[in-house]
């Protein structure tokens, strides 16, 4: 596929700013930030925060799992270039699909969905939004937080889906500190080993060599902050009381979901599984360029909607649209959204 960065910068006079030792902006999901056709300034670690406009419209959605009480935050929203996200499909069945679904065809929109959950021990958070690391659309999460009244500082517990900057660039702020300042990180062994090996090498990826040593160079300068706070598990473990990690390998090659259980009532975590209802669900087979392994990806994305359907499990996930709350049916070969029927949340 071409080097997306390099039409990046032929496509903005002021360059990519660069970052550590490697470049920030990448394209693995929106990492080159496109708004309004052109991709913004991508935002370097150690320079001030970008200033960013107060949302308008709904920021959380509170419900319940169980006994747990749980808050979707949404750290903004992403847009990137369909022929970037399924570069091995036809343009044109790309383009019919998402206009069946009423949809723009020349971008992919991505919501950044982040959970929060107070179960019977543990205030957690699932992932952590893209933080300071993409540009004004995006980083909302701690603010966000903080107007549902739920203080950063009292978070203990982060748990971890995968490396990617959309997931993980929330852990520090602009300056560098951490933004989650009393919380313990749990994050698949796998996935850890990967990014943080001296060399790491991605051959069936289908994204560019730049894209990809961009997104090492942020794992391992993110993960690396918090080394000393973060517990490894095996996929399948269970990580704290009533989260246990689900395989979810093919995105990345350590990415675990995440099954909460509480009394008769649990609820699906899916990280990257898949992001869109027409470009994954109706069209499972159709590779993501965001995947270390596309065609691995394909699989365990066919195996765990076979699976949702058939538990009838509610979901989470991250990239569908706020927030994010629904299920998978079946819809001869391939599958559907259903999202969830909204609900004010009304407290006695």
């Amino acid at each position: 596929m071409p080097n997306f960065l390099a039409a990046v910068k032929r496509s903005r006079p002021w360059g990519l700013k660069r970052w550590g030792m490697a470049l920030v902006a990448t394209a693995t999901l929106g990492f080159c930030l496109w708004v309004g056709g052109q991709p913004s300034t991508v935002l370097a670690q150690s320079e001030p925060a970008v200033e960013r406009a107060t949302p308008t419209n709904a920021t959380t959605y509170r419900f319940t799992v169980g006994d747990y009480r749980a808050t979707v935050v949404s750290d903004g929203i992403l847009s990137f270039p369909v022929g970037f996200f399924v570069p091995n499909a036809d343009p044109e069945a790309a383009a019919a699909a998402l206009t069946d679904n009423f949809l723009p065809t020349d971008n992919v929109l991505a919501h950044l969905n982040v959970l929060y959950l107070e179960t019977d021990e543990h205030r957690v958070l699932i992932d952590t939004g893209a933080g300071n690391t993409f540009g004004p659309t995006v980083g909302y999460l701690a603010n966000n937080l903080e107007a549902a009244g739920i203080a950063p500082d009292t978070i203990d517990t982060v748990i971890i889906t995968h490396a990617h900057p959309d997931h993980i660039g929330g852990i520090l702020d602009g300056s560098g500190n951490p933004v989650f300042a009393n919380a313990s990180y749990y994050i698949p062994e796998p996935e850890w080993a990967f990014w943080m090996a001296p060399t790491v090498e991605m051959p069936n990826a289908l994204s560019d060599a730049d894209t990809q040593a961009s997104t090492v160079a942020v794992a391992k300068e993110w993960l690396g902050a918090i080394a000393s706070r973060t517990t490894r598990f095996a996929l399948g473990d269970d990580v704290i009381p009533g989260v246990v990690s689900v395989a979810s390998v093919g995105h990345t090659p350590g990415q675990s979901s995440y099954l909460i259980t509480s009394g008769d009532d649990s609820l699906l975590a899916t990280g990257d599984v898949f992001f869109s209802d027409p470009l994954n669900l109706e069209n499972p087979d159709w590779e993501v360029a965001f995947d270390t392994d596309p065609q691995a990806g394909v699989e365990t994305r066919k195996q765990l909607l076979e699976t949702v359907v058939g538990d009838r499990r509610q979901l989470l996930v991250p990239h569908m649209p706020f927030p994010g709350l629904g299920h998978v049916r079946a819809q001869g070969d391939a599958y559907g959204w259903e999202p969830i029927v909204w609900g004010f949340g009304f407290e006695s």
